[in-house]
Formats: C-alpha cells, structure tokens, sequence
C-alpha cells in the first residue's frame, strides 16, 4: 500500500529533470511511486519506464495542469510536488509526512534552500498579507531546533509541498485561474478557510538552484494578484483589507512613473478585477474528512548505480 506520492512536472526541455530525479530515487522513501508529468515529447534515455510513471500532458501544458494531472493519477494518501529542478536530501520526506498523523494538518511545507550556499533559504513556505501581496518566505529562524514557522508563513511553496490527497481531490486540485506562481497561496487559503493547518517543516530540506525558480510576466502577475485579493478579502475583513489594498495600489501607481513593469502589473490587475467581477469570490467551506496517517515501514533497497552511469555516458555523447 502506498503511502507517498511524488508528482514532478516538466515544462519544455527537460535537461533539469536529471538532477530532480537522480536525488529522488537515490533518497526514495519507502512504500512511494514517482510521477513524472511531461509537456513535451520525453523518451526516456535511462530506461526508468519501470521505475517511474511518465505521463504525457498536453503540448504546452502549464505547471498548473500538470499537477493536476499528476496527482489525479496518484494512488498514495500523501502527495508530493516537486517542481524540475529541485533536488532533495536523505530522509527529506520523513519529518515531513510523520505530520499526516494529525487530522487537521492538510499540507507541509518542506524547506527550500540555494544549492551553493545552503544558509541562504529559497523558500520558507509563502507568505499571504491582507493587502493581497503574496510573496517567498526567505528568512526563517530556527530557534533551539524550534518548528515553528514565521509569523507571514500561510502555506507551502510548490517547489516542494506534501498535501493530504483526499483534500486536494475535494477542492479539485489547484486553481488555473492563479496561475503557476499563486496557485499554491490559493490552495492554502482554501485549506485554511476549510479548518484545516498548513505547517512548515524545517528537517524536511531541499535544494535548488535560484535562477531557475519561475517568475511570472508583469501583466500576468497583476491579474493573477488581483484575482486572488478578490477572491480572498472577505477573510481577512473587508474594510482593513480594502484600505491596505488601496494602500499598495496607490504605492505602484507612484512607482509605476519609472519602473515600467509595475504599470504593465497595475494594468494586469485592472483586467484582472473586471474578470472577478462575473465569478464568484469565495469557495465553500470544506466537509471535514477522516484522516489517513501514512504508516512507517522499512525503506527498500533501491539501486540507481544504473541511472548514474547512464547519465554520465548521455552527457558524454
């Protein structure tokens, strides 16, 4: 029975998958399957057909889709995002499921740090405020060993997030609408708004490089933002988050005089209100569900001598 299910979508080429994959199966956890979502042709040159599920997307299929295709296709209680690119340590997935124990804990979020200097943290989880802003947590203090996460900290980033499956099945995975760089705020905004808790996990490490995380486009940004304020506001209280907003909009108007990519964001978001405007703001609340705890067995022998040298010939060529 399988208790993790680990979702890898590949956008375009797929040089980055190599490193993604080589650190997953050398550090695989026990009773987990591998799921590898592809927007483009992938042959497979290792011969991991066996070993991994590879599930051919749409052409030109966003990250979005591509999770969504993922973990629809999953069978494990937990499910992993891991997005190409980022490479995990030994026993990076234990602390992190060890939270599925606990009913009203719907997502983890993993620790993300830079591959060359592993004090400098990527991705902390992200952070909401009731202004709309979403933004990376890139400061976390781990007091005495402590877990607790910032005090900004709302849910985890989908560079490396665990998610409880029966939920996401509940609110239909993630929204297309946030785009690739909102669409984990939003799902954790539903969760929370559901009862549930989203949680960092600190001894459950990863890394990437920075320069390949994903920025949006400045006039996608601002529509993605806009939607989520809208649909979101009335959470945090309208009026105070009315008034923020106001705030922000105000502050990039302003600095909009010089930096061009805050006007093209601003008229982004003005598109993006009007769009609102026709659908509604805020999902129903969630029923609560039973939780499954993932058991805790032996990890398999699991050897990837084989992936290594075929690399290293392929690179060779």
């Amino acid at each position: 029975m399988l208790r993790l299910s680990i979702v890898i979508p590949v956008l375009g080429n797929p040089r980055q998958l190599d490193d993604t994959l080589l650190s997953v199966l050398e550090n695989r956890p026990a009773r987990c399957e591998i799921v590898v979502v592809h927007n483009q042709p992938y042959h497979d040159p290792y011969h991991l057909g066996s070993e991994v599920r590879l599930i051919a997307a749409e052409r030109g299929a966003t990250m979005v889709e591509c999770l969504n295709q993922g973990w629809a296709a999953s069978g494990a209680p937990v499910v992993h995002t891991l997005t190409c690119g980022v490479q995990v340590c030994p026993g990076w997935a234990d602390a992190a499921l060890r939270h599925f124990g606990n009913p009203q804990v719907a997502a983890v979020a993993a620790l993300v740090v830079h591959r060359h200097d592993r004090r400098k943290i990527v991705s902390a989880g992200l952070g909401y405020s009731a202004d709309g802003t979403a933004w990376r947590l890139e400061q976390f203090d781990a007091c005495g060993g402590s877990a607790d996460a910032p005090p900004d900290f709302c849910g985890p980033d989908t560079l490396a997030a665990f998610y409880r499956r029966s939920l996401l099945q509940l609110r239909g995975g993630f929204s297309s609408w946030a785009g690739d760089s909102l669409a984990g705020i939003d799902l954790a905004l539903a969760l929370r708004h559901a009862g549930y808790r989203c949680v960092l996990e600190p001894r459950s490490v990863a890394h990437v490089d920075a320069a390949a995380t994903y920025v949006e486009p400045a006039f996608r940004r601002g529509r993605n933002g806009e939607r989520l304020f809208w649909r979101w506001a009335s959470s945090r209280g309208w009026w105070s988050s009315l008034a923020a907003h106001a705030g922000l909009l105000a502050g990039h108007c302003v600095a909009g005089l010089w930096r061009p990519s805050l006007a093209v964001q601003l008229a982004g978001g003005a598109w993006g209100a009007l769009q609102l405007m026709f659908t509604r703001r805020r999902p129903e609340a969630a029923e609560a569900i039973p939780a499954q705890k993932p058991s805790v067995i032996a990890a398999p022998h699991f050897d990837t001598t084989r992936l290594q040298e075929a690399r290293r010939s392929h690179r060779a060529a």
